[in-house]
């Protein structure tokens, strides 16, 4: 065992780095069992995901930091993590939000090896890559997104504050929108599993579901984040049949958590906004709702705002179709 190195923040520790300072990780969905992927942890890997309770990976071909879902918004809620007899691999169960292969799959092990050595796919594609990936918006539900998210950034780049409370949270000094924005996740999660009410069940995760929408535009925007960078028209459909609303509720609240205490500047605030997204489009799917219903709801109420009528006027018709 020469060649190992136990490290914790320069001390022995419970951990077996290898020579490169290394472990490799084997991701199990945490109900279904199913093994998901492998990938290789550091140290700063390996703090980032239980500081976060989000899987992050070291990447050794592009020699960094990244955290699992931070484009696709497939992120992995940490359930447990797991170390085998000899320290040097981990087995970190999660709560998988969508589909982990970058192919579309649900798992990445998703073709049988056979007799005559070749391949034969055996899961049904969760998803399009090219759609996920991609870089067009020229599907209906990528154009209201951009014009949804841009209408706030004109909120944001005018100065409206005497007209729009939006306006003014946008160009205050102090920012409360991480904290609202925790507290609409948890109302979010009540609504799923009914320990908050207004209406009944679809109506009350369609309003709490266009309220994290808003807040979580709020924060990303008051960050500097673009359109672009964000995608809530990818975000948002990032959803998978058969989770039941105690799950969902159960990674909202812990998704809220995260906004209240101190995340690791190696966590972009897009991918962050991004998993929110996703989080907020499944719970749309599991009420009935498409996951997009919260930008077209949202979007409806901003075109009754007449401080807006210049922007929608002069948008309409004339958005962009590559970020």
């Amino acid at each position: 065992m020469s060649d190992l190195i136990t490290r914790k923040d320069g001390e022995d520790g419970p951990i077996r780095f290898d020579g490169n300072g290394l472990v490799p990780a084997v991701v199990q969905e945490a109900e279904t069992r199913a093994v998901l992927m492998v990938g290789f942890m550091n140290a700063a890997a390996l703090a980032a995901t239980r500081e976060t309770g989000r899987v992050h990976f070291w990447s050794r071909s592009r020699g960094k930091l990244w955290r699992k879902g931070e484009t696709s918004g497939h992120e992995q809620v940490v359930e447990d993590i797991f170390v085998n007899c000899e320290q040097n691999s981990l087995l970190i169960t999660v709560h998988q939000i969508g589909a982990v292969c970058h192919d579309g799959y649900p798992t990445c092990y998703y073709r049988r090896l056979d007799d005559d050595d070749t391949l034969t796919i055996v899961q049904e594609r969760a998803f399009d890559p090219a759609t996920v990936y991609g870089e067009g918006t020229a599907d209906p539900i990528g154009q209201s997104s951009q014009l949804h998210y841009e209408a706030y950034a004109y909120l944001r780049d005018n100065d409206l504050v005497d007209v729009s409370g939006t306006s003014a949270r946008l160009h205050s000094v102090g920012d409360t929108t991480r904290g609202r924005l925790a507290d609409e996740l948890v109302e979010l999660a009540g609504a799923l599993d009914g320990s908050h009410r207004h209406t009944e069940f679809a109506a009350d995760v369609l309003l709490e579901s266009t309220q994290v929408l808003y807040w979580t535009t709020l924060v990303a925007l008051r960050a500097g984040v673009t359109w672009g960078e964000l995608r809530p028209d990818r975000a948002l459909p990032t959803v998978v049949d058969g989770v039941s609303p105690a799950v969902i509720a159960h990674m909202l609240r812990s998704e809220a958590e995260t906004w209240r205490t101190d995340v690791p500047e190696t966590v972009p605030v897009s991918a962050r906004c991004h998993a929110v997204l996703a989080l907020a489009g499944q719970a749309c799917q599991t009420a009935g709702h498409l996951p997009s219903a919260p930008v077209e709801a949202d979007l409806s109420e901003l075109r009754t705002r007449p401080y807006l009528d210049d922007y929608f006027a002069s948008r309409e018709g004339s958005l962009v179709q590559r970020n």
